[in-house]
């Protein structure tokens, strides 16, 4: 078991978009842009610097994985890939930034595990807006198996993904035949 904070980068940069990007318009990842329970993100959600939010500041690339610390339990997590050449992400996330020693798909699996979400909500603070702040990440202990079973289980994770997608594809098809059905009487 090791310390999240042992084998990632958090929060490693963070820039103001004008700098960044000068005038232009730019990708803004926020919270609302992370599906909540499966990592799809919506890249349309395309803002000028002018206009930026003050959380707009966390830099990402291709392979970071982001972890909401705003109500970590609705599992508003992501992994970062086919990004944009202008983007930024909220600093409602932490930035994980896997070293050598991990991999970030191994990462982002386990931040939906009961053993992580346990540890997020125990340390999530009450009130309206229930959070867990850069420390709370970083203390998070995580299993850390050698790269060939990290390997393993990102491609069983990924195996298992792919049901769950074709099965979401059926329900949908299957709901569409109804509402025909439904239609016609």
């Amino acid at each position: 078991m090791v310390k999240l904070s042992e084998i990632c980068g958090i929060n490693q940069k963070t820039s103001e978009p004008k700098k960044l990007f000068s005038d232009s318009d730019f990708v803004y990842i926020d919270i609302s842009s992370v599906e909540n329970g499966t990592g799809l993100v919506d890249m349309n959600n395309v803002i000028s610097t002018k206009s930026a939010p003050s959380r707009a500041r966390r830099v990402i690339k291709n392979g970071d994985v982001l972890l909401s610390t705003v109500r970590p339990n609705l599992k508003a997590f992501a992994y970062a890939q086919n990004l944009p050449e202008k983007v930024l992400a909220s600093t409602g996330f932490a930035v994980l930034t896997a070293t050598d020693k991990i991999l970030p798909k191994y990462i982002f699996n386990l931040l939906f595990t009961d053993y992580l979400q346990e540890q997020m909500i125990a340390r999530m603070g009450k009130g309206s807006y229930p959070s867990i702040n850069q420390d709370d990440v970083e203390q998070l202990t995580i299993p850390l198996p050698s790269l060939e079973i990290q390997k393993k289980l990102v491609a069983e994770a990924e195996k298992e993904q792919e049901v769950i997608n074709a099965n979401k594809q059926l329900i949908e098809i299957m709901e569409q035949k109804i509402s025909d059905v439904l239609s016609e009487i």
